[in-house]
């Protein structure tokens, strides 16, 4: 029997147990159902970070890359240091570290302890000796600021800038507050992806925010890890494009509005695209006019229908390259009367009229043809679809093609499969489609912008986009390509010095394309567009430009052949 005492003592005992218990359970609850949470909490506020590509308040972003793994946007690396430290630190040989950093970076001591509470990163204007020994509260890195913390972007300047796109600070309100935002092009349409991840440093520090020795720091992303985006383009195909489209622009021998596109016509691959006039992708401000690229602008296509209309011919009917029609200067059809810009050329055949870009025989042609089989064959070489290509859904124009209706009357045929009325409308990207069809052999591609969403390639975006079926036999598109190849040798579709450019002369096919004044500002089009070397076209080339005034010459024939001339000088064709 227990007496007093031993029964307190035992009551005692089982109230300790209780409450042991419920503390040992409190802690097992805490740390099975919050654990990561309670753990997050306590590092973040036990440790400092340093974001090794950031300053003034823009976090670093994944780099754009070109096919080859070629930075587009990615500065070269600079050296640094993440410096963990306060004022008042008492780490041995504190002030002699810190004089050491202020010699090799240009701060003063004090700037170099405000950057540190600051959690800034300290670019070097000179690399420290190799041989230095660094306590531990001194953390090497390289980063892609300057020496006031700003984020560098944009390796090549404006190079492939309606591509890229822009890069701002957040407007007022706007998420993620802090951080820079894409708004147009790839930066735009990868925004989230490209800043998924701020690589830096995290060190553990004690309540006193002094770095806690022996525990050491980690760096945030595993190399080969960034948020990168790699894109078909070919910086080098890229700059031979962009050089020459700015040297004839500086010249006057082309406007300042205009695009150019070169695309693998086997896969789709756009290996080079650019736009005038540029924008400038790191400035906070810019020409707001020069946001809508012409790239992907919607543009009648004028003459360069006739490719479309000599396809669609001879897919139906292969005799049709022999069929011969008059052209007096002008043709009448229900009470309209068309015009020949070129003419009259009396009587010619296919060849001759592709050649001679001649409206009325085309008008005849289209006549042969029909509406339905012309308006199925603009559609299946791409026309009137929005491409699939990997920019914002808003900077990437559908073009139209012409309704049923529209092509019920000789006129309407005429306007539309002769001279690319206004109701055809279609983007530099749609024509180079186009033309693609024809150089691969009948195939549509699917233009591709984005190869994959990682460095390491293991993301890919999508496969090339060849579709399974041909829209036209081996032999149309084979007899196309012989039709626009004289045209460059013998037709009006040259334009340029065959001296000059050796290869074009010897191995391009192309049209040319001019139209109307167009509303409201009466401009006029000038388009050159076509595939080389075409008899095993691994190029398409094209041009289009906005000429304010018809009689302005336009050395369209010329940079298109400069080129072809540089692509096969760079890849020794």
């Amino acid at each position: 029997m227990l007496d007093g005492f031993g029964r307190r003592v035992v009551s005692l005992m089982v109230v300790f147990l209780v409450l042991a218990g419920s503390f040992v359970a409190r802690l097992a609850w805490l740390q099975l159902l919050h654990g990561r949470e309670l753990a997050a909490i306590a590092a973040r506020y036990h440790s400092r970070t340093v974001y090794y590509r950031w300053g003034h308040g823009s976090e670093g972003r994944g780099a754009i890359l070109d096919r080859k793994l070629r930075p587009f946007t990615e500065a070269k690396l600079q050296p640094g240091v993440a410096v963990f430290a306060s004022v008042g630190e008492k780490y041995p040989d504190f002030e002699v570290y810190l004089e050491l950093l202020s010699r090799h970076s240009g701060f003063s001591p004090e700037e170099i302890i405000l950057r540190s509470e600051q959690s800034l990163p300290l670019p070097l204007s000179v690399p420290l000796p190799s041989a230095a020994e660094l306590p531990h509260w001194i953390v090497p890195v390289a980063g892609e600021w300057d020496r006031e913390g700003n984020f560098r972007r944009y390796s090549y300047g404006s190079l492939a800038c309606h591509v890229l796109g822009i890069i701002q600070p957040p407007f007022s309100g706007e998420e993620p507050p802090g951080k820079l935002v894409g708004r147009l092009g790839i930066e735009k349409k990868y925004d989230s992806h490209l800043r998924s991840q701020r690589p830096g440093v995290l060190a553990m520090v004690d309540a006193r925010d002094r770095l806690i020795g022996g525990l050491g720091y980690r760096s945030i992303i595993e190399p080969g890890k960034q948020p990168n985006i790699v894109l078909t383009l070919d910086i080098e195909i890229q700059q031979l494009v962009e050089e020459i489209f700015d040297k004839y622009i500086e010249a006057g021998r082309v406007p300042p509005w205009g695009a150019l596109v070169v695309m693998d016509p086997n896969n789709g691959d756009i290996l080079a695209m650019a736009s005038r006039p540029v924008i400038q992708g790191s400035s906070h401000q810019y020409n707001r006019a020069a946001r809508k690229s012409n790239i992907v602008d919607m543009q009648p296509l004028a003459s360069m229908v006739k490719v479309v209309t000599t396809a669609a011919a001879l897919e139906k009917d292969p005799q049709l390259v022999n069929a011969r029609f008059t052209c007096s200067g002008t043709l009448k059809l229900g009470g309209n009367v068309f015009e020949c810009a070129h003419g009259p050329h009396g009587e010619q055949d296919l060849s001759a009229a592709l050649a001679n870009s001649c409206n009325l025989y085309f008008a005849q042609l289209a006549q042969e043809v029909g509406g339905k089989e012309l308006l199925a064959m603009a559609m299946a070489m791409g026309l009137g679809t929005k491409p699939g290509i990997e920019l914002p859904a808003e900077e990437v124009g559908a073009g139209s093609v012409p309704a049923p209706e529209d092509l019920a009357t000789a006129a309407g045929l005429a306007n539309h499969f002769a001279m690319g009325g206004n109701k055809l409308e279609v983007t530099p990207l749609q024509t180079a489609v186009m033309l693609s069809s024809i150089a691969n052999g009948g195939w549509w591609v699917e233009p591709r912008l984005v190869l994959a969403v990682n460095q390491d390639l293991t993301k890919k975006v999508r496969p090339p986009g060849v579709k399974e079926e041909k829209i036209m036999s081996a032999a149309t598109a084979d007899r196309v390509t012989q039709l626009m190849r004289n045209a460059v040798v013998e037709g009006q579709t040259g334009y340029f010095d065959h001296n000059l450019y050796p290869a074009a002369a010897a191995a391009l096919a192309a049209k040319t394309g001019t139209s109307d004044p167009l509303p409201p500002m009466g401009y006029h089009l000038r388009w050159y567009g076509g595939f080389f070397p075409w008899r095993n076209p691994k190029y398409v080339v094209v041009y289009m430009a906005e000429v304010p005034d018809r009689g302005r010459a336009v050395e369209r024939g010329s940079i298109v052949a400069e080129i072809v001339q540089g692509l096969a000088d760079l890849k020794g064709e």
